[in-house]
């Protein structure tokens, strides 16, 4: 090889180093380059973020009436903010309010929305919240809404955001009150006579009445359709204790209402399947008043009557028997003993029942004996009465075999659910163990053998623990016998139920809704 030649070479050689030196160099500050714009899109988003729950901050005091005016200014250099009035809507509807099933429409409205787009994704305003969602993922909460569930109280100020436009770069949002805190319930106002908004539609069985609490019957569904649907459904699931269900962009939460204690009652009517609502009964040993008085004809023959309840969906059984251990005809002035028997089963598979009984002596606390002003006995039962001369037998003993069910409605003799105490198919359980609801005497908890007679159980404390068993949302029904005979004046016969209410696990009692309208610009 020739000198030119290796000096060709060397030249060559170093213009190729030179030529991969900066192509390496290009790449790297491409790559870098990239990166950092990756980085700046990042925090970019992540400022939105912040920029935007203190937005919602600011908005909640403007829609609540804490301020006259806010102002939040949004300098980011990347995406665009959007004000949206028709975007997304929330209904809140009472169903099941009647006899006859009608659903009440109390709050029917826009939500409307405050958005941030880029390339990171979406943040938004709704209801109260702030919502994200990143590369086509699930909405997510970064903000809960105005949407407090506590107990069994439900606030909720119900957010509506007006206004439109869009703009990109520095933008000041500026929130100013439109509506502040229109009470929606409870209402005492009569805006209109149909549809949304108080007082309730009348129906055949219910009157014009305003939206009052404490709410009673049938459930509260709080609807919200939106594009950020999945947050809405994880709010729901995990801050409330109530029932979640989605369709699509629509996500449902209900709350069941209770009627709570009946306080004072008139007896069920014989026969039909009229019933005193007892619902959201509380654990433990949750009541403190349960009385029955009793009006019989003088000289009525077989006096026998019953409290009870069936749950058709789990099975469970249960019955309060009384029957004075008269016969034949008698007076006030008799005062005969009386027998009184708890029945329960749980619906399980072994048919296995239990059975308590007791005879009430004359003189004890638990009963007394009246004359009504036409002579007729009336008879006054404490239920919850806890003295020694009430304790009760875990014993069937004293239990009358017969009778039958149809259907709700009991028939037959004696005991509604007579064809399921003493049959071939069914026996009562050997051996039964009270616990579950806490110490309450010398009874609870325990294990008794049947016939077990020094139990230490009071009359109070059976009826106790078995209504709790039965609860949180017994109907009770009563029934007289035997077959048709009605020695029992109803009329004149009722009764007091008192007890403390389940502590409020989809249960809702108190509502309290507002309307509260923001009105947002853009500068």
């Amino acid at each position: 090889m020739s000198i030119t030649s290796r000096g060709q070479s060397e030249t060559v050689g170093f213009v190729l180093v030179i030529a991969l030196v900066l192509a390496g160099a290009g790449l790297t500050v491409a790559i870098g380059g990239a990166a950092i714009l990756d980085t700046q899109a990042s925090n970019e988003y992540q400022r939105a973020e912040h920029s935007m729950t203190l937005f919602d901050s600011r908005a909640a005091m403007v829609a609540l009436g804490d301020a006259d005016a806010q102002r939040v200014s949004l300098g980011h250099d990347r995406g665009t903010i959007s004000v949206h009035d028709d975007t997304g809507w929330m209904r809140i509807t009472h169903a099941n309010y009647s006899d006859s099933g009608e659903t009440e429409m109390i709050f029917n409205e826009t939500l409307g929305s405050v958005v941030y787009e880029s390339e990171e994704g979406t943040i938004a305003y709704q209801g109260g919240g702030v919502w994200k969602t990143q590369q086509g993922g699930q909405a997510q909460m970064i903000s809960p809404p105005e949407f407090h569930y506590r107990g069994a109280t439900l606030t909720l100020p119900a957010i509506q955001v007006t206004g439109d436009g869009a703009a990109s770069g520095s933008v000041d949002l500026t929130v100013t009150p439109r509506q502040q805190a229109r009470v929606v319930y409870p209402n005492a106002t009569t805006a209109t006579e149909d549809g949304t908004g108080a007082p309730y539609d009348e129906t055949a069985t219910t009157s014009y009445r305003n939206y009052t609490n404490p709410v009673r019957s049938g459930t509260v569904n709080v609807t919200v359709h939106s594009e950020y649907a999945d947050g809405w459904e994880t709010y729901f699931r995990e801050r409330t204790t109530g029932n979640t269900t989605r369709e699509g962009d629509t996500v449902t939460l209900t709350l069941a209402t209770t009627s709570g204690p009946p306080g004072a009652f008139e007896m069920p009517v014989f026969g039909t399947e009229d019933y005193v609502e007892a619902s959201g009964i509380g654990d433990d040993h949750p009541l403190t008043d349960f009385e029955t008085s009793v009006v019989f004809d003088e000289g009525g023959g077989t006096n026998e009557f019953s409290y009870w309840y069936e749950d058709e969906d789990s099975g469970t059984q249960w019955e309060l028997h009384v029957s004075p251990k008269n016969s034949g005809n008698f007076d006030a002035s008799d005062e005969p003993d009386v027998y009184i028997a708890q029945y329960f089963y749980d619906g399980n598979s072994v048919e296995e029942y239990e059975v308590w009984e007791t005879t009430v002596s004359a003189s004890s606390d638990a009963i007394e004996w009246s004359e009504k002003d036409n002579g007729d006995p009336e008879l006054t039962i404490d239920f919850m009465a806890a003295d020694t001369e009430t304790e009760m037998e875990y014993d069937d003993s004293g239990v009358k075999t017969g009778g039958g069910k149809s259907g709700d409605v009991c028939d037959g003799n004696q005991w509604c659910f007579g064809e399921n105490i003493n049959d071939k198919d069914t026996e009562m359980k050997n051996e039964v163990t009270l616990d579950g609801h806490g110490t309450i005497g010398g009874c609870e908890p325990g294990t008794y053998s049947k016939g077990e007679t020094d139990t230490g159980c009071m009359l109070g404390h059976i009826v106790n623990h078995y209504l709790s068993e039965a609860g949180p949302d017994v109907r009770l029904h009563a029934k007289t016998g035997p077959g048709g005979s009605d020695p029992i004046q109803q009329g004149r016969s009722g009764g007091t139920l008192l007890y403390e209410e389940q502590p409020g696990a989809r249960f809702v009692t108190y509502l309290h809704v507002t309307k509260n309208e923001v009105d947002v610009d853009l500068d």
